[in-house]
């Protein structure tokens, strides 16, 4: 049903209260406020940032094309299909159970990072967060 106003007041004080711990955050940490969102939200369990990273890792497999295949003990010469590709992706799962989707995320980050030209500034926030991120998943 319908939020009663008491609840809208109450959830919108609260409300205010965490976009403020989340504006700090990002101000403290140097990251965007999307991706401290969604490593709150991971960290409790409730990721659902809409991320494809089966769509990831089609661009981390065609830039690793031949790790990937050899990982998975496929052929190198094999012909690339959905199910090929799915099993790399299992495999690439299996040896990296608890930091694969960081690992995609990090990939793509840095595909994206490497786009269009960024101001200084933007060149150094991207570096550091980058390489935090590089560095916790190293750790």
């Amino acid at each position: 049903g319908r939020r009663s106003e008491d609840a809208n007041a109450a959830m919108e004080k609260q409300f205010d209260i965490i976009n403020c711990a989340i504006n700090e955050l990002v101000v403290s940490t140097g990251m965007p406020m999307q991706q401290v969102l969604n490593l709150f939200l991971k960290s409790r369990g409730r990721v659902n940032n809409g991320t494809n990273h089966w769509n990831i890792y089609g661009q981390y497999f065609k830039a690793h094309r031949l790790c990937e295949l050899q990982r998975a003990g496929k052929d190198v010469n094999v012909i690339i299909t959905s199910t090929i590709q799915g099993e790399c992706y299992r495999s690439f799962q299996d040896t990296y159970p608890d930091d694969w989707q960081d690992i995609l995320d990090t990939f793509d980050e840095t595909r994206i990072a490497s786009g269009p030209p960024l101001t200084v500034a933007q060149r150094s926030q991207e570096f550091t967060r980058l390489t935090k991120k590089v560095m916790s998943l190293a750790s």
